[in-house]
């Protein structure tokens, strides 16, 4: 009787709360997928963590092994690409992959069609180039930070999660962006290796952008090609007030 009464009890009280469990759901700081090329002849192995936890999936003649960190062990006839969507099933809230911070590294794989990316920070590390836009397109476009290291970055600066990614966005390696796409990112923290389609005007205009809405920590580094007669002292603004700094005992002479 005590049981039925009690049950009863906890199903209304999780009905009419259920804004408030929902709200408070778990997120982890980490979650990451990432995968390394195995020996030649070999399968690659694919890394699943959740905060400390990391599943190690290999998967040879047939056989896929699971293996933790805490020393579980178990085999399965699965292809360690299907295991890997089925841990993900396991880890979702509410449908989505949520954590403060998500990282995909080195996976081959294309995301399937029921998996979204909820996350404030997010590192994309050397997937297949053909991958890069999709796993973009599967990320909430609500990114502070966005990590992409690539051996070339084209086509997606015309994407919400790309252009309104809030405080950083760090792009590496030979990164096709004009002046009229870098004017058009939100975050003025950035960090990107330009192909050399960026023109001195353009550096001047993004820096601008940094100095006067960054604040203290923020970071700016744009590399690209330059002309002998660049003067890197255009840069700066007319208007700005500039102060230099010397440390004690140094003499102008030696900065000029």
């Amino acid at each position: 009787m005590y049981q039925k009464i009690f049950t009863c009890n906890l199903k209304l009280c999780s009905r009419d709360d259920k804004a408030l469990v929902d709200s408070t759901r778990y997120v982890p700081d980490v979650i990451s997928i990432g995968e390394e090329p195995g020996r030649t002849g070999e399968n690659s192995t694919i890394y699943l963590r959740y905060e400390s936890l990391i599943l190690t999936v290999t998967e040879r003649n047939g056989i896929t092994k699971v293996s933790t960190n805490s020393s579980i062990e178990y085999n399965t006839i699965k292809s360690r690409y299907d295991v890997a969507r089925l841990w993900v099933e396991k880890i979702k809230n509410r449908g989505k992959i949520v954590a403060n911070r998500i990282k995909i590294l080195n996976f081959s794989m294309t995301p399937p069609d029921d998996w979204i990316l909820k996350c404030d920070h997010l590192e994309i590390r050397m997937v297949p180039s053909q991958n890069l836009s999709s796993w973009l397109q599967k990320t909430i476009p609500k990114l502070k930070t966005l990590d992409v290291q690539m051996w070339k970055i084209d086509k997606i600066f015309g994407m919400d999660q790309v252009k309104n990614t809030s405080e950083m966005l760090k792009l590496s390696r030979n990164v096709s962006i004009t002046d009229g796409e870098l004017e058009t990112i939100l975050a003025p923290s950035i960090a990107i290796v330009s192909d050399g389609k960026i023109t001195g005007n353009g550096a001047k205009k993004a820096f601008r952008k940094y100095v006067e809405n960054s604040r203290p920590g923020d970071r700016f580094e744009l590399r690209l090609p330059i002309f002998s007669n660049f003067d890197h002292r255009d840069l700066f603004d007319n208007k700005w007030i500039r102060e230099e700094v010397l440390t004690e005992d140094v003499t102008m002479g030696e900065y000029m």
